[in-house]
């Protein structure tokens, strides 16, 4: 059943950091149409204030994704890291449960990936992959169908965005480095937390071993920078997206929350604009 026939449907959260406090706070807002924030689960204590405005709007707060199972939800919201969402997506797929996932990169394992795709077309369900920090999602779609050649993203982030790398403190570097070139996958494996854009755009386009990825540290930069280059039948495009860090973490885009948002107003919108 698809959420776009529904007049209202109940959300979970899964993960209530900054985007998940963030996107939390919207939908209490009113901010997407039709949609009731029914729990949230977060194995982390929360903060006063927000456990009060949760319980001031009948929200149920649960320590884990498990006890979210016997809610009428129609929808969950992955807010959490790569190894949360290894277990709870497909527990809810398999519960018939659609289900958003920010940590894309989870996906870039094959055998994950496939197990996923599989449920989801046997529950018939739906899972969502937003398109984060970035743009440039509808466009690779969209060359992908007439043959897609190359795809680069260069990632360029202030340290602060970025671990530190095999003993050396990035924090102290004055001049732009690059910490990584290679292919999505590998990119994935060793920046879980820092480049599920790379997983989003190797999903829409040529895949994690054909999509090439350079990450790079840049202390002259406050803004955490993606430059997505393709190429193919269809010519060749470019962009670049220089988006703010998130306020309470700055790891994190703050278009990324955006990008969750978005697509909520999407999916219960009765005109869709894009692909």
């Amino acid at each position: 059943m698809q959420l776009a026939a529904i007049k209202e449907f109940s959300i979970g959260i899964i993960g209530v950091g900054s985007m998940g406090t963030f996107i939390s706070r919207a939908i209490l807002r009113g901010e997407v149409e039709n949609a009731k924030l029914a729990a949230i689960a977060d194995i982390l204590p929360l903060p006063a204030d927000l456990l009060q405005e949760f319980a001031a709007h009948g929200v149920l707060v649960r320590n884990s994704f498990n006890a979210l199972a016997d809610l009428p939800l129609r929808l969950v919201i992955e807010c959490a890291n790569q190894e949360v969402a290894r277990d709870c997506v497909p527990f809810f797929v398999e519960r018939g449960v659609d289900v958003l996932v920010m940590s894309t990169g989870v996906f870039v394992d094959e055998e994950f990936h496939d197990k996923v795709w599989r449920l989801a077309g046997e529950k018939q369900v739906k899972v969502y992959l937003p398109s984060g920090a970035v743009g440039a999602i509808d466009a690779l779609q969209a060359a992908l169908l007439s043959g897609l050649d190359e795809v680069l993203l260069t990632t360029r982030k202030p340290p602060a965005g970025l671990p530190d790398q095999q003993g050396e403190d990035i924090k102290i570097l004055t001049e732009p480095k690059v910490l990584f070139d290679g292919f999505a996958r590998e990119a994935v494996a060793k920046f879980p937390k820092n480049v599920n854009v790379a997983a989003t755009i190797s999903l829409a386009g040529l895949g994690p071993d054909r999509t090439r990825v350079r990450i790079m540290v840049d202390p002259t930069i406050d803004k955490n920078v993606h430059e997505i280059q393709a190429r193919g039948a269809f010519g060749s495009f470019e962009m670049r997206v220089a988006n703010n860090p998130s306020p309470q973490n700055p790891k994190t885009s703050f278009l990324a929350s955006l990008s969750v948002l978005a697509l909520l107003k999407k999916i219960g919108a009765s005109v869709k604009v894009g692909t």
